[in-house]
């Protein structure tokens, strides 16, 4: 019988190579939301970690998905905190830990988002303690930017994977799979040679060298998606973008090549864009159409549609394969690559839901964050998108430290101008600094950022009366009254030069049947009403009946 070894994958050749297959345990943590809030983050189909799980089964481990949030799709808690109450969605910390396998060496954790850090503490303590002899390693976008607090933080930590994770990770997997005993055993020296990770050294945590970044994204193993509970979410409508039916996440490129100063990409994936083929990307949704009945999928990327030449090809190679799908950019993507040529080939290929993001209206601003957009060049691609028949959606960020009351108008402009043009919907968030950035790093220099809930809540709760302001004029109050403003004065504006369109909104909200940001929204927002007089119904009815 031949060795599994990581020679099986063109791409990863000579990374993590093993004499012994190890049992890993990959973790998806649950969900968790802030029902004040108007933005909302849901339950998304894990992509990332399912990247891992493919390539470190294809790299001959044995490997378990535990995906809190598919497994338990129902099971809701509300947690109180500092700031407002949370709700956590999926399997609770206890069931989490059962269902680990009685051999699982390693543990693979997904960290993706600040918020859920509170949350992830409490687990990977309860963790350690049932498991003491399990290789504890942390991954994703906030593990990356926020591992040495993380470390601090969290005793139970072994190590966290830095930055792009399938090399780095089948590295680790490597170098461990030649321990004979106790799998935790100096693990600081047998993994300093690993690059790309950091590690709990004699003074406290370090990393290594910077991980090398994967060249050929066609040659990655595609995500395992076999080992999640993917009919939890196509079932329930779950999705990153506008609910358009049983939907899936693809990606088409990792990392962007600019340097906004409140994105911590850069450090996540430096500033290197690699694109895959557009075949490789339609023989994927393809088989997810085979595979799951997918009748939507949702682009994911940091930047997608850089260049024309590759959205003209993208969508020549949909046509030509008549999937029957729609699909969309929920993330945002560059404006200067889509005139009227491309928007129209972009609608012909099933594209439905578009997203811009200019940030501000302020030249100044956008100079400050190193946004590298041209505002009358987005506004002509936003028409030309508009004539093709694309829904539109703008992303707005307000508060930054260096706001002026002028940046703030020309912003208000902005947001005035898209309205006119005929944007759909406009999000205006306010901001928040995230570990990694280059924002992030000049408040901490200033000691204005205190690792404590109200900050490690504060991205989420963004859009509501709980955020928190970092600018040294507008407290939390004032940003949230000019962020209502914006949002008022564009909805009211839109909607008093093309009233059918709230109309539309609201019957498509009622019947379920989700166009743009708006009628998912208002269906967001009604369960969550309804639900939470149904709750209330439900605690007075069980009083009534056991009161002698």
């Amino acid at each position: 019988m031949d060795t599994p070894t990581t020679s099986r994958l063109p791409i990863l050749h000579g990374v993590g190579a093993f004499s012994t297959p190890l049992a890993v345990s990959l973790i998806h943590p649950p969900t968790i939301t802030a029902p004040a809030s108007l933005s909302y983050y849901g339950a998304i189909p894990p992509l990332g970690l399912a990247y891992i799980a493919g390539a470190t089964r294809a790299a001959g481990h044995r490997v378990q998905v535990i995906d809190a949030t598919g497994e338990a799709p129902e099971h809701y808690v509300r947690r109180s905190t500092p700031v407002g109450d949370v709700v956590v969605q999926g399997l609770p910390i206890e069931a989490i830990i059962g269902r680990l396998t009685p051999d699982c060496q390693v543990v693979g954790v997904s960290h993706m988002f600040l918020h859920q850090w509170p949350w992830l503490r409490e687990f990977l303590a309860a963790l350690r303690s049932a498991r003491p002899d399990v290789v504890i390693v942390v991954g994703g976008e906030n593990a990356t930017a926020f591992w040495q607090q993380l470390m601090t933080e969290s005793a139970a930590v072994d190590l966290c994977v830095l930055g792009e994770g399938e090399r780095t990770f089948l590295a680790v997997l490597g170098a461990l799979s030649q321990q004979k005993t106790c799998m935790r055993k100096d693990l600081a020296s047998r993994l300093a040679g690993v690059a790309g990770i950091a590690i709990r050294g004699p003074g406290g945590p370090q990393k290594t060298g910077a991980g090398q970044r994967i060249e050929t994204l066609d040659e990655l193993p595609l995500p395992a998606w076999d080992l999640v509970p993917v009919a939890s979410y196509l079932d329930r409508g779950h999705g990153s973008g506008v609910h358009r039916g049983r939907s899936m996440p693809v990606l088409t490129s990792r990392g962007c090549p600019y340097r906004c100063t409140f994105c911590s990409s850069p450090q996540m994936w430096t500033t290197r864009y690699l694109r895959r083929s557009p075949e490789q990307v339609v023989d994927e949704i393809a088989e997810l159409v085979r595979r799951y009945q997918v009748t939507n999928v949702d682009l994911n990327d940091l930047t997608a549609m850089l260049t024309k030449d590759w959205i003209l090809e993208f969508c020549r190679a949909i046509e030509r394969r008549n999937l029957g799908v729609s699909w969309q950019l929920p993330s945002g993507t560059r404006s200067e690559a889509v005139d009227f040529e491309a928007a129209q080939a972009l609608y012909r290929a099933g594209c439905r839901n578009f997203t811009y993001a200019p940030e501000s209206g302020s030249r100044d601003t956008l100079r400050r964050i190193k946004k590298k957009v041209k505002l009358p060049a987005l506004r002509a691609s936003l028409k030309a998108s508009l004539r093709a028949g694309l829904s539109t959606h703008c992303s707005i960020i307000i508060g930054f430290p260096h706001e002026t009351p002028h940046d703030l108008w020309q912003t208000y402009k902005l947001v005035l101008g898209l309205a006119v043009d005929g944007l759909h919907t406009v999000a205006v968030m306010v901001f928040a600094p995230y570990p990694g950035s280059e924002e992030f790093a000049g408040l901490q220099r200033r000691g204005q950022i205190a690792f404590a809930e109200p900050y490690y809540y504060s991205s989420l709760l963004r859009a509501s009366s709980g955020l928190r302001s970092f600018h040294p004029q507008l407290g939390p109050r004032g940003l949230f009254t000019l962020q209502m403003f914006y949002l008022c004065s564009f909805y009211g504006l839109q909607y008093t030069l093309r009233p059918w369109r709230l109309v539309r909104s609201v019957v498509n909200a009622a019947r379920g049947h989700h166009e743009s940001v708006m009628d998912q929204f208002l269906a967001t927002k009604a369960k969550q009403l309804f639900g939470g007089l149904r709750r209330r119904l439900l605690r007075k009815t069980r009083t009534a009946t056991v009161t002698p």
